[in-house]
């Protein structure tokens, strides 16, 4: 019963998110604004695909930056060189980062803490330096522009309110598979891994295969984000995807609530606004960052989905509440 109503309260709780989100534009006129709000969407399903391997299996991968890369620059290179649709290169996206995170899963699954981290920081690094020296296939420092914008039955989606909608449809898809897949026996599997791999052995969960079930979901939702983000921006380069971006995943994802995707979809869109309300600070916008990620994880150590699941319960607790009465003398 207790389990079926916290379920009840992250569907409720994601359900208002993707509601916001979806009035969004139309709080936010400006072509600024609603450039931040696109990058919202893709840093969610990026989150939401960290917290695949880090929230629910509990394994410390620090490289979903390493198979975003991937991802943008094939669908630049299947919409540019190749000359076909942004559907065709979506597709090639998904499908490329998936084998890519299968193959890395592979021998890492011997790794974890410490040794899983430090693997993930050198596969970024061996990424960025791929990019930007195998310059006959990706085109160097240069980066590659011109990269398809998506057509539906003839139609361009040329505007960033189009593309804006297109990107929350297909994020709020993703959300809602993650949900149900946290609630199948999968999602079951993944925790079970992540409290006390052991124990779930000797019940008789397959840990590598759950882990390595989450490396490759990870790779698909950092397929379709890739493949949204080279279109939208329709210029990519190697510079775009630094450590730097990827400790703001982790932070995203730490502050919204491990292992939550509402929290992830939180995290990822009250952050990316604030690096951008923090521009002007330059470098130093990560020191509020690290402000931020402190008071969180003494105060709040389950992220604001928990907060606010407790501030439902304490509304729920007012309203619900009988009157006192009054004792006659």
């Amino acid at each position: 019963m207790g389990m079926r109503m916290e379920n009840k309260k992250r569907n409720i709780i994601l359900f208002v998110v993707l509601v916001l989100l979806a009035v969004a534009p139309y709080l936010f006129h400006n072509n600024y604004q609603r450039y931040v709000l696109n990058n919202v969407l893709i840093n969610v399903m990026l989150v939401i695909a960290l917290n695949f391997i880090l929230g629910f299996a509990g394994q410390v991968f620090l490289g979903t930056i390493g198979f975003f890369a991937i991802s943008s620059y094939v669908t630049a290179l299947v919409t540019t060189t190749l000359g076909m649709s942004f559907w065709w290169g979506l597709l090639a996206s998904v499908v490329i980062t998936a084998v890519f995170s299968f193959c890395l899963g592979l021998p890492t699954l011997k790794l974890s803490g410490f040794y899983l981290a430090l693997m993930s920081t050198g596969f970024i690094v061996v990424t960025t330096d791929v990019l930007k020296n195998w310059s006959s296939l990706t085109n160097g420092v240069w980066g590659i522009s011109n990269i398809a914008r998506p057509v539906i039955f003839g139609h361009v989606i040329s505007t960033d309110l189009q593309f804006y909608y297109l990107s929350f449809v297909m994020t709020s898809i993703l959300a809602i598979i993650a949900i149900v897949i946290e609630d199948s026996r999968f999602g079951r599997a993944f925790k079970a891994v992540r409290d006390d791999q052991l124990a779930a052995e000797i019940v008789g969960i397959n840990a590598t295969k759950a882990k390595l079930l989450a490396f490759i979901l990870s790779g698909v939702y950092v397929g379709v984000a890739g493949a949204l983000y080279a279109s939208f921006q329709r210029f990519i380069s190697p510079d775009v995807f630094s450590l730097q971006q990827n400790s703001l995943f982790m932070c995203m994802l730490v502050i919204g609530g491990l292992g939550s995707v509402p929290g992830a979809v939180i995290g990822a869109t009250l952050l990316t606004t604030l690096t951008e309300v923090l521009r002007f600070m330059r470098e130093k916008y990560l020191l509020v960052y690290a402000v931020v990620i402190i008071i969180t994880l003494i105060y709040q150590p389950g992220g604001l989905i928990v907060f606010l699941g407790q501030t439902i319960d304490w509304v729920k607790s007012k309203l619900t509440r009988q009157p006192r009465l009054r004792k006659e003398i």
